[in-house]
């Protein structure tokens, strides 16, 4: 008898499957895209575990369109105008249940995962003077004094001599780690007023790099699972999770959030004006503060330092461009124009600087994996008819180096473009990159300022003070993109610039 039960229950489930299945296959048959995306979402999970997620991404909207089908449910669209509209402040796509996968605490939401709209326009609106610096005191200050920890590294260990001087070591540094070294120390320093370390020890202190190069590709592929995320935030599996206050890495970026945020709570708070001092004042609770500090981290560091990294890269191997960007800070080094460190001003006033910075945010953008909105009522995009509730995920490789709006070379790095620009053009151009960012959308990134004045400040001093070349131009560096980028062994050659300082 209980066989028998087991054998109905078994048919039932496998008839389940095999009709759900059929019903997705049909739901998008009309819109191409990979022959086996279309029936099971491990399509997915395949390419987001491999590290190549934005490539494969772009891909598929060379080989289908622009939009393509890349799994039962799941659609990417690689149009920007498109993606502006779909991310609108009045659009009627909301986030997707992908976001939930991103709930690094199984018990609370963070600005990032949360699906409550009502709830995460709360919780921008407590965290947005902190970010902007509005409620901060000495936040260009905190980020100069990492600038100078980071130059003193490089000047006190990672300088090369002269290679015709045979007793002159041969150094290289992989330049991808000491830069996530910086960016971490910056966003700890600014979001709990005090720095990791990083930079100091020149290690990974927490070993919160490791970890993360280890945990967040799987943890994007579960997310697009629902199945999975819901069985791991049900109630009865919640309690067998580890919390992310234990886990090596995220634990120890924890440890320091908790010990910050309490001096901000009980009876006796400490009140500065910090961008943690920001939140309490504006009324996030000790949960919540708590709550945020995870993906603070994550979202402050890995994306600035890839922005950094790849800018640099992109910049270091253009002759042209690295020759025309130096003589432009030596320049308003000798008339007096810019400081040590120089300010966000400053280097604001230096054009090509700019036209490279864009360049290089448009070329490698810093976050591009997935994102998914969706809609309640059906739509059309790319003149596809689009169902109710598909993700609409997005692929910034294929916005980003769109032709209609970067031109017939839009795959090449040229940061004149910036500049030759007609102002109509010009429009056009800064409103696709700023999609890096999410910009124009109750998305925005709200790091984005403190990450461009990272970006403008390093870039000066560490062009004005030193020649940078890779030790082996066909092997640039390493990565994996699992929504950010993970760099690593961008081993370089650093070496003094004296003339730079000369008059």
């Amino acid at each position: 008898m209980f066989l028998t039960a087991a054998a109905v229950v078994a048919a039932v489930a496998v008839t389940y499957s095999i009709v759900s299945s059929i019903v997705n296959y049909r739901k998008l048959a009309h819109i191409p895209g990979p022959k086996w995306a279309a029936w099971t979402d491990f399509w997915l999970v395949r390419h987001c575990l491999s590290g190549q997620l934005v490539h494969k991404m772009r891909d598929v909207n060379s080989q289908y369109g622009k939009l393509a089908r890349i799994g039962p449910n799941w659609v990417v669209c690689g149009d920007p105008g498109e993606i502006r509209r779909i991310w609108a402040a009045r659009s009627s796509y909301k986030r997707g249940y992908w976001y939930q996968g991103l709930r690094l605490d199984p018990y609370r939401d963070n600005l990032l995962s949360t699906l409550d709209e009502k709830l995460h326009s709360a919780l921008r609106t407590k965290m947005l003077p902190g970010y902007g610096g509005k409620d901060v005191d000495g936040l260009h200050e905190a980020i100069d004094a990492q600038v100078v920890a980071f130059v003193k590294l490089l000047e006190d260990k990672y300088l090369a001599g002269d290679p015709s001087k045979s007793h002159v070591p041969y150094r290289t540094v992989d330049f991808a780690h000491k830069v996530q070294f910086f960016t971490l120390d910056i966003i700890s320093t600014i979001a709990f007023g005090d720095a990791f370390g990083c930079l100091e020890a020149d290690a990974d202190v927490s070993r919160y790099i490791e970890i993360t190069e280890r945990v967040v590709p799987t943890v994007v592929a579960m997310a697009v699972l629902p199945w999975v995320i819901n069985l791991l935030q049900s109630p009865i599996v919640r309690p067998l999770i580890p919390r992310v206050h234990n886990l090596v890495g995220f634990g120890s970026v924890m440890t320091l959030a908790k010990k910050a945020v309490d001096t901000r709570y009980g009876e006796k708070p400490v009140v500065k004006r910090d961008m943690l001092g920001s939140f309490v004042k504006h009324g996030l609770s000790r949960d919540e503060a708590e709550g945020e500090a995870l993906m603070q981290i994550l979202a402050g560091s890995d994306t600035t330092a890839t922005a950094i990294c790849a800018t640099l890269l992109y910049t270091i191997t253009s002759p042209q461009v690295y020759s025309r960007l130096q003589r432009e800070i030596d320049k308003s080094v000798h008339a007096g124009r810019i400081s040590s460190p120089v300010s966000f001003a400053e280097a604001r006033r230096l054009p090509y600087l700019q036209a490279v910075i864009r360049e290089g945010l448009r070329m490698w953008p810093p976050a591009g994996g997935l994102q998914p909105k969706v809609s309640t009522t059906d739509d059309v995009i790319c003149g596809v008819r689009v169902p109710a509730g598909t993700a609409v995920a997005w692929s910034a490789w294929t916005v980003m180096h769109d032709k209609s709006v970067y031109g017939e070379d839009a795959h090449q790095f040229r940061p004149e473009r910036w500049l030759d620009a007609s102002p109509e053009k010009l429009r056009a151009m800064e409103q696709t990159a700023m999609l890096g960012f999410a910009g124009g959308s109750r998305y925005e990134c709200l790091g984005k300022n403190v990450a461009m004045t990272e970006l403008n400040k390093v870039l000066v001093e560490l062009l004005r003070r030193f020649d940078i070349v890779l030790v082996d131009p066909t092997q640039p560096w390493k990565f994996v993109n699992a929504i950010v980028f993970k760099q690593s062994d961008m081993n370089v050659r650093i070496t003094r610039r004296e003339e730079a300082f000369k008059s």
